[in-house]
């Protein structure tokens, strides 16, 4: 059996292991807390994202063997995050009178599994989509991420106190705990808390440097990953700015679940790109029916609003005939709004693709009114030579001789 295939054997092992886990999380979940009468949404998709990264990552491996992504993609399952949190769960309000070493050993694992998670991702931005760094002076940033994430594991391990987080008011005694908490926070941790965001920050901008040297399936590639990840980012902020990531009712917590998707899938597409499809149209059209949706929106409650405003000191009540009016408003601007949304996307962002299109537009209307075939012609030309830009063009003409 050749080694490729034994890594894909043992990845599927691997997406195997994490099934079962999440499946028995879940099972625990329900017997153990009767948490079923209390699952919001968050609750039904939490469990399926370790799945959706697991998946990609055995999938990757088993397609190409030698990309390192595969294996990356495999590390947020074994977080095993989904079972950390039902069985810490129960303990939230206080811990358990007589801990077990179990139950040690999993909150020790609570406190930095995060890293399984977070680290992955970063060293996706550097490796994508080859499995290897932009050049050998961007591979410190795959080395200093492994020193940072061996730093913050290190400290998670020996602090002189382990906690549950997620809002909880106490913390327990670490057995093997060495550094003191005052030590960490004062002396040892804030040099690395503030590395952090510069780190994640430099690895990003490597995945831009590619982008911008990318050629053809490189460069659909990573619009595929930059794609995803701004879906993952504007579905985020909202959360962190609100800092409220133990309410599973947050419909921003929800939407942020569902934005986790969207990096597997993305990594998914492009890697193993068998007809990739046109990501430039996906962008346009997200990009314009975003806009699009958020006007209507603010002009439709803008319009109920003055109305309904104008009813009430004319009449003294609300009027359903508002309704009404303001959606057929918000129907008779659709297009044309749509239409004018769309130019401005094209001319900003889209510019050599819009570029053609009128040159493409503009030679239609040259043809239709035409009779000069030496105009026409040349015409012609400009015509490819603009939009194509091939080295060399040249026009043939059928002969007189050939008409029947």
């Amino acid at each position: 059996m050749s080694k490729e295939k034994r890594n894909a054997i043992f990845a599927w092992m691997f997406f195997g292991l994490i099934t079962a886990t999440v499946i028995g999380a879940v099972i625990y979940d329900i017997r153990a807390n009767s948490y079923i009468y209390q699952y919001s949404p968050f609750d039904y998709i939490a469990p399926l994202v370790p799945l959706a990264f697991a998946f990609v990552g055995a999938l990757i491996i088993s397609k190409q063997p030698r990309n390192s992504i595969g294996l990356l993609m495999m590390l947020p399952g074994l977080s095993f995050f989904i079972l950390v949190d039902a069985i810490l769960r129960p303990y939230v309000s206080g811990p358990p009178e007589s801990p077990t070493p179990i139950f040690l050993l999993i909150l020790w694992f609570s406190n930095w599994n995060w890293l399984l998670l977070v680290f992955p991702l970063m060293f996706v931005m550097v490796l994508f989509p080859t499995g290897r760094p932009l050049s050998p002076r961007w591979g410190w940033l795959i080395y200093f991420g492994l020193l940072l994430g061996g730093v913050i594991l290190l400290l998670s391990i020996s602090s002189e106190t382990l906690t549950i987080g997620s809002g909880a008011s106490w913390d327990l005694e670490n057995p093997v705990g060495i550094f003191p908490n005052d030590l960490i926070d004062t002396y040892i941790l804030p040099p690395f808390v503030l590395s952090l965001p510069i780190w994640v920050i430099l690895c990003v901008a490597s995945l831009l440097v590619r982008f911008r040297y990318a050629q053809d399936i490189e460069r659909q590639q990573i619009k595929w990953l930059i794609y995803a990840a701004s879906i993952f980012a504007v579905s985020y902020v909202p959360t962190f700015i609100q800092s409220d990531f133990s309410d599973a009712n947050n419909i921003w917590n929800i939407f942020w679940m569902f934005g986790m998707f969207a990096i597997p899938a993305g990594i998914a597409i492009a890697i193993l790109r068998y007809r990739l499809y046109d990501i430039d149209i996906i962008i346009r059209r997200t990009l314009q029916y975003t806009i699009l949706t958020g006007m209507l929106v603010t002009v439709y409650f803008g319009i109920v609003l003055l109305l309904q405003g104008l009813v009430e000191n004319l009449t003294g009540e609300q009027s359903p005939i508002v309704i009404v009016i303001s959606t057929l408003a918000i129907a008779a601007l659709f297009n044309p709004l749509r239409t004018r949304i769309q130019d401005f996307i094209d001319r900003r962002f889209f510019r050599k693709k819009y570029d053609a299109e009128q040159t493409l537009s503009h030679f239609a209307e040259v043809a239709r009114d035409e009779v000069d075939m030496e105009k026409l012609t040349a015409t012609l030309l400009g015509v490819v030579e603009e939009s194509i830009q091939p080295e060399s063009v040249s026009v043939w003409l059928q002969g007189p001789e050939w008409r029947t």
